[in-house]
């Protein structure tokens, strides 16, 4: 898909008449000299190490695309709020160390409660793109069925990571958090100080909402009428930034980091292999080149159906 989207941005370029495509090509890559090899000038290729996985990469050279959108400043913030985080996690007591104690309520809520999944949901706007974020960072690192030393795992790995946004979520998903059977462990991502000119008493409700779903999954609320009952003693974690800016969202993001980081660790897993993605890429280059031989029949009729 990489090289395909090359072709189509270079195509795009010459029919905007664009005399020289690749002079406005920058190649941020792991295999440099294959960038060079397919016409990209060494001059504008930012190389990092093949050991960086897609997730981990934001700090790396791919977050100059980042870096150009929000400007240096901003993206400066950005890498000095993940530093002060990686900086916590190094230092900070196990029992003052926030990733690590994320890391054993995770444990804690799947291997003594069986709570397989978590549900995830930021009361602003502007975190609604975290969730698909987590979504890669957590299961692709800790979706594994062997420990890091090749051996087959006894116990659970992993959870879905799943969610919504704010007050959008409480209308569609909570139903099932408050009165499902289903063991699930919820969390809350709340800013304390609104800096996006929202409405400051719209702000103030909007936390109050987070708070008291957050109340109502602890406690619960008994009633003589069992559709009207909430049993209570549902977890829930509630993470409060001061704001959300460049500092503080780097800070977030490399707590999230460390969390994943701490969770393979307790679960003697690899967290920055990702073997079971390159299977359907595998697959995807065969499809791609026609070697349907040694397929199976309903792939192979799949295939035909959808003309490909």
């Amino acid at each position: 898909m990489t090289l395909a989207n090359l072709d189509g941005a270079l195509a795009w370029l010459e029919q905007a008449g664009v005399a020289d495509p690749y002079g406005r090509v920058i190649a941020v890559t792991a295999a440099p000299e294959a960038a060079v090899a397919l016409g990209v000038d060494e001059t504008r290729v930012l190389p990092f190490g093949d050991g960086v996985g897609g997730r981990y990469s934001l700090w790396s050279a791919v977050g100059v695309t980042a870096a150009l959108a929000l400007g240096w400043d901003a993206f400066e913030e950005l890498l000095e709020g993940a530093a002060e985080m990686d900086r916590h996690f190094r230092y900070a007591e196990p029992l003052a160390n926030a990733p690590l104690l994320a890391a054993f309520a995770d444990q804690l809520y799947v291997q003594r409660f069986g709570a397989r999944s978590r549900a995830v949901f930021p009361y602003a706007e502007r975190l609604r793109l975290l969730l698909p974020y987590l979504q890669q960072l957590e299961m692709e690192s800790l979706g594994k069925s062997v420990t890091s030393g090749g051996q087959p795992v006894t116990w659970e790995t992993g959870t879905v990571t799943w969610g919504g946004v704010g007050t959008d979520a409480q209308h569609a998903v909570f139903q099932l958090l408050h009165q499902g059977n289903l063991a699930i462990a919820a969390e809350f991502l709340l800013v304390r100080d609104p800096d996006d000119a929202a409405d400051p008493e719209a702000h103030r409700q909007l936390n109050l909402n987070a708070i008291a779903q957050a109340a109502a999954l602890m406690a619960g609320q008994a009633s003589d009428d069992p559709q009207r009952h909430y049993p209570g003693n549902r977890p829930s974690i509630t993470i409060l930034l001061d704001r959300l800016d460049a500092r503080g969202l780097g800070a977030l993001l490399a707590f999230y980091e460390h969390r994943t980081f701490a969770n393979a660790v307790l679960l003697g897993i690899n967290p920055f292999d990702q073997f079971g993605v390159e299977l359907g890429k595998d697959i995807a280059r065969r499809l791609s080149d026609d070697a349907h031989a040694d397929l199976d029949s309903s792939t192979r009729a799949l295939l035909d159906r959808a003309g490909s």
